[in-house]
């Protein structure tokens, strides 16, 4: 223990892992003896991804970020659970890393799982490991994103949509601190600070039976939430300044600047997908502008509402049920993005596993 808070006082950028016979509290990335290669590959792998000392740049021109990177760095200082909320494109991912990277646990490893991307049937493996042959094609132990994150910050990215039928095991991991891998008979003892994202409304969430309350107040014990980027403008010229210096670099181009027209188009788009969206424009612009100032034609913007419209409200029956006004808004709006699921999922604002299993419960919508 002493070695390695002498090699961390020394070079703390320097990814650590250590050989052990026996795991302690507080020992920092460990691999215990004897050595399982594929663990090892694993824990190198997420040791040298995340080993960062800088600070993620966050624009915050506007009141509500300002206040947000205060708090921040309050509850950075707590183990306990956050809970970040906001529509996709917010910028959520970004604040988990500085609330890690403002801990006391930054020399650790920040793991994130998307749990939106992953199958159902691989999400328990994918947090808490398999061992080997507990299934079909588990050909070697395989260790699980809690272990991975010991002693640092595991960020599950837009939780609820993990199953219903694993969150139980999730909550117990989250409360006690400790779990089985698949297979496994031993409980591992972990030390991690938990902290979740989603774009959903909680309530909505829990009360539709998507999510699990107690699981919700255990997440939620310092909640984070993220404003629209329609809803603090001061950020958004500070930010495509950053996305044109980015842009700039990774396109090998000279910066480019914007004209005052282009600068008005900015301000006065409203943004649905948010600092995401910005990003896109941007880069997009500075690849096709054929000159060093962008002008407002260079910027190409998504006229077109992305939101499902208005009128299409105005025009159900009053006397339709939820389920079928469900059914006819999914209907509609794949029908306006010529049935591409992806850009429906979005629109609608879930994800695209949640369109699929609705879509499994209409068959007549023939998807």
């Amino acid at each position: 223990m002493a070695l390695y808070q002498e090699l961390q006082r020394l070079s703390s950028l320097t990814p650590i892992i250590l050989l052990v016979a026996k795991p302690q509290v507080d020992q920092g990335p460990h691999i215990q003896k004897p050595v399982d290669i594929n663990e090892l590959i694993d824990l190198i792998e997420c040791t040298t991804s995340t080993a960062s000392n800088e600070a993620p740049h966050i624009v915050s021109k506007s009141p509500q970020m300002k206040a947000i990177l205060k708090d921040v760095k309050k509850l950075a200082k707590s183990n306990a659970s956050v809970f970040i909320s906001g529509e996709s494109g917010t910028g959520k991912e970004m604040i988990a890393k500085a609330i890690h990277h403002y801990s006391k646990r930054k020399t650790a490893p920040f793991i994130r799982v998307n749990c939106a991307a992953l199958p159902e049937t691989l999400i328990e493996s994918e947090l808490f490991g398999h061992e080997k042959g507990s299934f079909t094609g588990a050909h070697a132990r395989r260790l699980g994103r809690f272990e991975l994150a010991d002693n640092g910050s595991l960020l599950l990215d837009e939780v609820t949509e993990i199953p219903l039928s694993l969150q139980s095991k999730l909550l117990r991991a989250i409360q006690e601190q400790e779990f089985e891998r698949i297979g496994g008979m031993k409980s591992i003892k972990v030390d991690v600070r938990l902290i979740a994202t989603s774009n959903r409304d909680m309530q909505v969430a829990i009360s539709d039976k998507i999510f699990r309350e107690d699981l919700y107040y255990r997440l939620n014990v310092l909640p984070i939430h993220l404003p629209p980027l329609r809803e603090r403008k001061e950020d958004i010229l500070p930010l495509t300044e950053q996305f044109l210096q980015r842009a700039a670099s990774s396109n090998h181009t000279q910066l480019k600047t914007l004209s005052d027209a282009a600068k008005d188009k900015i301000l006065s788009y409203p943004w649905p997908g948010n600092i995401r969206e910005l990003s896109n424009a941007i880069e997009h612009a500075v690849i096709m502008s054929s000159s060093d100032i962008i002008s407002a034609d260079d910027i190409a913007l998504k006229i077109k509402c992305e939101t499902p419209p208005v009128q299409l409200l105005d025009e159900m029956q009053k006397h339709m049920t939820l389920l079928e006004m469900e059914k006819r808004l999914i209907q509609q709006t794949l029908r306006s993005h010529n049935g591409n699921r992806t850009r429906t999922a979005k629109v609608l604002g879930i994800s695209i596993r949640t369109l699929r299993n609705k879509l499994k419960a209409y068959p007549e919508l023939g998807q």
